[in-house]
């Protein structure tokens, strides 16, 4: 074990015991700060499923910030580009006593306490339960399982290989990925189901944030049922239990050649702001949550698996007819700067967005692991486009235009990424917020600029007030190092009238147009 590997965990130790009022010998472990409703429900599922034989161990919640980016980069070479405006909570446990723990992928999410891993294997006659508190209202929550890694190969000689190659080939590194030190294990971190979120769990139980929910993550209906039953016996509304299911086929087992997996929640754009002191600060300080891993000890029982994934149908308002207009709003802002295009609509110099849910990179779960692809903690709740790398060294300014899509109503929130290429970190987040009204001053020159935004990024923004409008983005190499470059990202989450995001073929990429400072 290193230096900084020891000292990273003596630090974690003592802010989950300052946090979590935990002692170094506690025999229970970290916990976090719960509820008295949520702790007796948890401990009464717990003798309950004790005594009717099944093996039950409890871990604990923590945040995984791009502070944490670092340690996760030491062990796997990017930070999977993370929303940096919205932490992810993840959760760590125990392994089983004959379960294999990676040193390299085991712990990924900041140091965890020790004995506990964030990265985890599934026993095939397993269940891990989450029971808590939802955080205050937010534009979005979600609970989301990955497949992250398993034994194989990429396919090489697949076409999205050689489309990422050819059009997108900075991301191929990130893209198709080995485990470090390990190459016969591929990164996947890949979506296993239609997770639940937000929407989903208030058509079916009727309200969502702070409220108190339970959800089952297992690959074996038996499991799911008998956690149910449990829950009912103690008082829990089956409206209010989530299942996850496990698709079948994935490689269940607790052996090193099995399939690893991780969970993650996500809560972004708290309606209270999110500063100190707000209702959804002291959630993420609390993470008012109890994760138990619960099993079958009984090897003879037949499984009861799960089918493979099924995502649900996806709608859109066609953004394409727009595509005119954005064109029109590029030509007037080179017009502005004194560098018009040569062509009307700017064809000849603005550059799309990539869909990556499309062509080239298809980052679908499904799609990925049949070509050994790293998906990227993919999500069917969002649509992704992407553009990068871009240098910034010579002075680039960059103009960013496209659709929003919570004016066009493909989504309930916006979030624009940018981005650090290098190790594919999010280092800042525009949201719908900060991106309305920012095409506005073209209103009189162009259509429907209501529906678009508009914004700039370059190293330095001074003196470029009258041409940006103030909505000008400063990326210092405090941000993107000398020799680095910024990629950025745009994610439409949840259509509304719907539970997850816009068909992404029928939102309209953004454009970028590189310009000159006069």
């Amino acid at each position: 074990m290193t230096e900084r590997i020891k000292t990273d965990i003596f630090c974690w130790c003592l802010i989950v015991i300052i946090a979590a009022g935990c002692s170094s010998g506690s025999s229970t472990g970290p916990q976090n700060n719960v509820p008295a409703s949520i702790e007796q429900n948890a401990q009464l599922l717990t003798d309950e499923l004790t005594a009717q034989g099944f093996q039950v161990t409890r871990g604990y919640f923590k945040l995984w910030t791009s502070d944490d980016c670092s340690y996760t980069f030491e062990r796997m070479g990017m930070c999977y580009g993370n929303n940096p405006a919205a932490p992810y909570v993840m959760f760590a446990v125990p392994p089983w006593p004959e379960e294999f723990v990676d040193p390299v992928t085991s712990n990924l999410w900041g140091p965890s306490y020790p004995g506990y891993i964030d990265v985890y294997r599934l026993d095939p006659r397993e269940a891990i339960i989450i029971l808590g508190q939802l955080p205050p209202p937010g534009a979005f929550f979600s609970e989301q399982t990955w497949l992250f890694s398993r034994q194989g190969t990429y396919n090489t000689g697949s076409n999205t290989y050689k489309n990422v190659d050819a059009y997108a080939h900075a991301l191929l590194p990130f893209l198709f990925a080995t485990v470090p030190n390990n190459p016969g294990r591929i990164q996947s971190a890949s979506m296993l189901s239609n997770p639940n979120n937000n929407v989903v769990i208030e058509r079916k139980s009727g309200s969502a944030f702070d409220q108190t929910r339970y959800f089952i993550i297992t690959p074996d209906q038996f499991m799911d049922n008998a956690v149910r039953q449990v829950f009912t016996g103690i008082g829990v509304e089956d409206k209010d239990v989530f299942t996850e299911p496990i698709p079948s086929d994935m490689k269940t087992g607790l052996d090193e050649g099995s399939d690893d997996f991780t969970t993650a929640i996500r809560f972004a754009e708290p309606k209270d702001g999110g500063g100190i002191g707000t209702p959804s600060y002291w959630w993420r300080k609390n993470l008012p949550l109890v994760v138990l891993r619960v099993r079958d000890t009984r090897s003879n029982r037949q499984i009861q698996p799960y089918p493979p994934v099924a995502l649900e149908t996806r709608t859109a308002v066609d953004e394409l007819p727009l595509n005119t207009d954005l064109g029109s709003l590029l030509a007037a802002v080179s017009r502005k700067w004194g560098q018009p295009c040569a062509n009307p609509d700017c064809s000849d110099r603005a550059k799309s967005f990539m869909d990556v849910q499309g062509f080239p990179p298809y980052t679908i779960g499904p799609l990925c692991r049949q070509i050994g692809e790293n998906c990227l903690l993919d999500n069917w709740d969002a649509s992704y486009h992407f553009y990068g790398p871009l240098s910034l060294d010579n002075g680039e300014i960059y103009a960013v235009a496209g659709t929003l899509g919570t004016e066009t109503g493909n989504a309930t929130y916006v979030g624009l990424g940018i981005n650090q290429t290098s190790r594919l970190l999010g280092i800042a987040n525009l949201s719908d917020g900060d991106l309305t009204g920012t095409a506005n001053e073209y209103a009189g020159k162009v259509r429907n600029t209501d529906k678009f935004f508009l914004y700039y990024f370059t190293r330095d923004c001074s003196d470029l007030e009258e041409l940006t409008g103030k909505y000008c983005f400063e990326l210092p190499v405090t941000m993107i190092p000398l020799g680095d470059h910024v990629a950025l990202s745009i994610r439409d989450y949840v259509k509304p009238g719907t539970q997850r995001g816009p068909d992404s073929s029928l939102v309209l990429p953004p454009e970028v147009l590189q310009l000159k400072r006069p």
